[in-house]
């Protein structure tokens, strides 16, 4: 696994951690905005990255 992806995968952990278990430490509207906002970016970039693979793939086996 790449260093991007477990970084992607640690905002998305961080993001759902912060959801949880954010309303003991900060109100809970806060938590919960900024965990969802965390999680969203996780997965976004996650996604990214796996289209981008994806389309390296394709590329490698079309020239072949």
């Amino acid at each position: 696994m790449k260093t991007k992806q477990i970084i992607y995968l640690l905002f998305i952990i961080t993001g759902a951690l912060l959801m949880g278990f954010g309303p003991v430490y900060v109100e809970k509207e806060y938590a919960l905005a900024l965990g969802i906002i965390i999680l969203m970016f996780g997965v976004y970039k996650a996604s990214t990255s796996w289209t981008l693979k994806d389309q390296e793939i394709k590329e490698e086996n079309h020239e072949l």
